[in-house]
């Protein structure tokens, strides 16, 4: 509007000056010569706005480039933030493995990590003290024997004695106590021979359940305590996580509502945990409570000794929150920026329920799958296009 209201004015002065300069033309030499100078006057004032608007129009300006944003598809989150913790992949049982007798370690079968079955035989220590003490045991017991059967014999002829009237009841006492005593001897070196012999069966020590070797303290030559533990059996079976509770969160963990198990192995797949066990009494050197989150349908990729990361599910309300960088203020309002599907801007008034650090919780304005400016907000305008970084 405003280049065609000048070039008008241009005209209507280009005329008046060219209309004098005809009339001066004509008092000087007359009308008959003019007449070709006034056409080409006449139909020269409307061809001039023409060819200076040709002439005088700029060329268009380039397109304005995209702004580039960083946005965030909202959804809804638990009000109270939620707790997350390091742990690890344990076994529901872990059982240290160690020989009933003491020794030498003759033989080792196994190492760090390999699976074993249940009755396979891991460790053996050297038998021969054994073999010797089970071997006087057998002879012991021998001896025993001969002599309870020398005693039911000679019980036997008294007895018939006994009945002909040739001994006394005395005499015949004594012998029915010889017979009663060697028969006792008898049993305590059956009993003897027994438990020598079992100790040497436990110069063998087998696996008591399927597993997985976690620990490994067996070397041959070394020499061993009975109870001392050799080996570490993971049984197969159930897993869980240990994880370690800060004790400022102790009373919300007990009460959650559940648990959420990621692998960092495997962060794209997520298993739903449940608590199992927590300490009575903080670890004296890291004042922390040691606990156990249970891992339903844990399947073979979760490999024991793998780190994960173990997320409280709260039980609270629901709600959006945003960064505070994604947050203006539009004519004294809080505002945000919303994208729409063709990426173009719109701004939003939103309602703060609270500001929580570095983080607005939304009380309304807002949906979950809105998508919303989080960074560069300050410099957008309604309606521009914007362009999505990743």
């Amino acid at each position: 509007m405003r280049k065609a209201a000048c070039l008008l004015r241009f005209n209507v002065n280009l005329a008046q000056r060219f209309v004098c300069s005809l009339t001066r033309l004509r008092e000087r030499v007359g009308e008959r010569e003019t007449g070709m100078a006034a056409f080409i006057i006449r139909y020269g004032i409307f061809a001039m706005p023409v060819l200076l608007l040709i002439a005088c129009d700029k060329p268009p300006a380039p397109p304005e480039p995209l702004r580039p944003v960083k946005t965030l598809r909202v959804s809804m989150e638990p009000t109270e933030a939620a707790l997350s913790l390091p742990g690890e992949v344990r076994a529901r049982h872990e059982t240290p493995l160690a020989f009933r007798v003491g020794g030498k370690i003759i033989e080792c079968q196994v190492n760090l990590g390999d699976t074993v079955r249940r009755g396979q035989v891991l460790a053996r220590l050297e038998p021969n003290d054994y073999e010797l003490a089970a071997q006087a045991g057998a002879a012991g017991e021998a001896e025993a024997r001969s002599a309870s059967v020398l005693a039911d014999t000679e019980l036997a002829r008294y007895r018939s004695l006994h009945e002909k009237g040739f001994v006394s009841v005395a005499a015949f006492d004594q012998k029915q106590a010889a017979a009663d005593a060697a028969h006792a001897r008898l049993d305590a070196m059956h009993s003897t021979h027994a438990g020598q012999s079992r100790q040497m069966n436990y110069t063998v020590l087998p696996a008591e359940n399927d597993g997985i070797i976690t620990g490994h303290n067996c070397n041959a030559g070394q020499v061993v305590n009975a109870g001392l533990p050799v080996l570490y059996l993971a049984q197969s079976g159930e897993k869980e996580i240990l994880v370690h509770l800060p004790e400022m969160k102790f009373s919300r963990f007990r009460s959650a509502a559940g648990f959420t198990v990621r692998l960092n192995a495997l962060p794209d797949k997520n298993y739903q945990g449940a608590l199992r066990e927590l300490a009575g009494a903080a670890d004296p050197a890291t004042r922390t409570y040691a606990a156990r989150i249970a891992v339903k349908n844990a399947g073979a990729a979760m490999q024991l000794g793998m780190s994960a990361t173990v997320r409280m599910q709260s039980a609270g309300d629901l709600a959006i929150r945003l960064p505070l960088a994604a947050v203006v203020s539009r004519n004294g309002k809080p505002s945000v920026w919303q994208v729409d599907e063709a990426g173009i801007v719109h701004a939003t008034p939103i309602a703060i329920a609270v500001i929580e650090g570095n983080t607005v919780r939304v009380a309304s304005g807002l949906s979950s799958g809105n998508m919303v400016v989080v960074a560069g907000a300050n410099l957008l305008r309604d309606g521009e296009k914007v362009k999505l970084l990743p």
